[in-house]
């Protein structure tokens, strides 16, 4: 059920909330971006994402596609980030009809402080003023990650003003009380919205109509990592425009190094060639779907690795993946 709520309309000249929706990799920020987008709120919402190709909107809901952004027909736009994460939100808020919220995703494998950072120039702040950080949770991994990989997730912990305990389905009550004890520890007072498929309330999680705090004053200070994606980590991705033997791929998919932190992208899988198969790994759990059929778009295999640096024999792997190309 799409929510609704009779929130004030905004001065055309207050400068406009932005929300940082923060987590780490496979926590479900997409997910969350995704119900923002499609939810009754009555809001003309803006979303910037490093890639909007993962955002899953309904043809019926577009008006209008450009190079960068996704005009949607309840007055939303998804948007792409470029490289100028503040030049793209002051673009946005000079639009003749600019947004009433913006909702930013940062990088799961970084800690958003150095977007906080960036709000505090006096220039930026008579456009648009943080409102807060989001911080997605995954109930089921946060408490098996490494080291490294908890530090980051303390961190991203530590700079949220609200949490979003995403995938509740998938643990048992003690498991679930374990990681609420451990927020609560790390950030006490801080309100927890307890989800499956991140199906929070909008208006909550964006708080429309709410009165700030101060948290975001120019004199805050932040022991963060920064905005960019940890050294720690290293991205590789695998493409293919040869189908795919489906059963040996998923053998190869399902038994990558344990140090794989995140995978995802599409198949193009050689025993269903019109399907367009959607490929996600979190931790150790990793699923396929049918996404349905390619349509316009030209069938390829694009996965994309995300790895601890240096703790995977990339070569290795797209070896085995050539190996499961279909013989022509």
């Amino acid at each position: 059920m799409r929510e609704k709520t009779d929130a004030p309309k905004m001065d055309r000249n207050d400068p406009i909330p932005v929300t940082v929706v923060a987590g780490f990799l496979g926590a479900g920020k997409t997910t969350l971006l995704n119900h923002i987008l499609h939810s009754d709120h009555g809001r003309r919402i803006a979303v910037l994402v490093n890639d909007f190709s993962a955002i899953n909107i309904d043809a019926e809901l577009i008006s209008e596609v450009s190079e960068s952004a996704i005009n949607l027909t309840n007055g939303c736009i998804c948007c792409t980030i470029r490289m100028d994460l503040i030049g793209e939100v002051l673009r946005l808020a000079d639009l003749p009809e600019p947004p009433e919220h913006i909702v930013i995703e940062s990088s799961g494998v970084a800690d958003p402080a150095g977007i906080v950072r960036s709000f505090f120039e006096q220039e930026v702040r008579q456009s648009a003023l943080l409102d807060a950080i989001i911080t997605v949770v995954d109930s089921e991994l946060v408490l098996e990650l490494s080291d490294e990989e908890d530090r980051l997730a303390q961190a991203q912990i530590l700079g949220g003003d609200l949490f979003v305990l995403n995938k509740i389905d998938l643990v048992d009550e003690v498991t679930l009380q374990k990681v609420r004890d451990w927020m609560t520890d790390l950030r006490p007072g801080v309100p927890i919205f307890e989800t499956v498929k991140c199906q929070a309330p909008v208006e909550s999680i964006l708080g429309f109509g709410r009165t700030r705090t101060n948290r975001f004053n120019s004199d805050a200070k932040y022991e963060f990592i920064g905005l960019e994606p940890h050294p720690s980590f290293e991205t590789w991705t695998y493409i293919s425009e040869t189908p795919m033997a489906f059963e040996l791929l998923q053998q190869v998919l399902t038994h990558l190094p344990k140090s794989m932190v995140r995978a995802k992208g599409f198949i193009y899988s050689n025993e269903r060639r019109d399907r367009r198969l959607l490929f996600q790994l979190v931790g150790r759990r990793a699923t396929i779907s049918d996404e349905g059929k390619w349509g316009e778009i030209e069938p390829q295999t694009r996965l994309v690795f995300i790895a601890r640096k240096g703790s995977c024999n990339f070569p290795a792997i797209e070896k085995a993946l050539d190996a499961c190309q279909a013989k022509r």
